[in-house]
């Protein structure tokens, strides 16, 4: 094994996670599967929530779907790395996944709202966080009553939504116009290829040489000042 290709795994071991955020039908799952069939090694972390799936859906693709028992059991067992209510549903993400991912030294991208986005960042101060952004507000808004053209009540809800989303866009490490899937893939790739040299990636990468490479009295002093 070349010396370059030694340094890269080792830089590697701990995966990075990638938090996507943006309004109701802005892209974020074309884009991340694009991202994924182009780096099969990332991981997709996939949500649970308790409502009912859509005819478009299947079990654990978009979502897990939970019974209300077994998501509140999920929430009392503090098993979820951040859940919240929408519409009287839950929706989460499994922490176990995401760490045993990370662990592997794969990537995992998730999709959260932006309050779940805050809560991981809390919980995990080195998450990457990529808000997406629609090219154009008429353009959203045209996916959005296409999606849901036989109920006006439910349009205005996603467009308030989306309003209020993007004001707090600025909250975000990145903010990317989805002006092409193959563009915005493209440049959320050098993102994340980007952050594998970060303070934060670097503090993880660290911690573990410190750990398995060094065993000294001062090196124990050091990490307890």
């Amino acid at each position: 094994m070349s010396t370059e290709k030694q340094y890269f795994e080792k830089i590697a071991e701990h995966g990075q996670l990638i938090v996507i955020s943006g309004p109701s039908e802005v892209g974020k799952r074309t884009l991340i599967k694009a991202y994924m069939d182009q780096h099969p090694n990332a991981y997709r972390c996939t949500t649970v929530t308790t409502r009912q799936p859509r005819a478009d859906e299947e079990e654990g693709r978009e979502h897990y779907f939970l019974s209300n028992t077994e998501f509140d059991r999920m929430v009392r067992s503090h098993q979820l790395l951040e859940y919240s209510y929408y519409n009287r549903s839950g929706y989460g993400t499994p922490r176990k996944a995401v760490d045993e991912a990370r662990t592997q030294g794969r990537n995992v991208i998730l999709i959260a709202d932006i309050m779940g986005a805050m809560k991981i960042r809390a919980m995990c101060p080195d998450a990457t966080l990529i808000f997406i952004l629609p090219r154009t507000w008429d353009e959203l808004e045209d996916r959005v009553r296409e999606r849901h053209m036989d109920n006006d009540e439910v349009i205005e809800e996603h467009l308030l939504a989306a309003q209020e989303q993007i004001l707090c866009a600025e909250q975000y490490d990145y903010i990317l116009i989805n002006d092409t899937v193959e563009d915005t893939v493209r440049r959320m790739g050098q993102i994340i290829h980007g952050n594998r040299y970060s303070r934060n990636s670097m503090n993880t990468f660290m911690e573990s040489y410190i750990a398995s490479e060094i065993q000294s009295d001062l090196a124990d002093e050091l990490r307890a000042l």
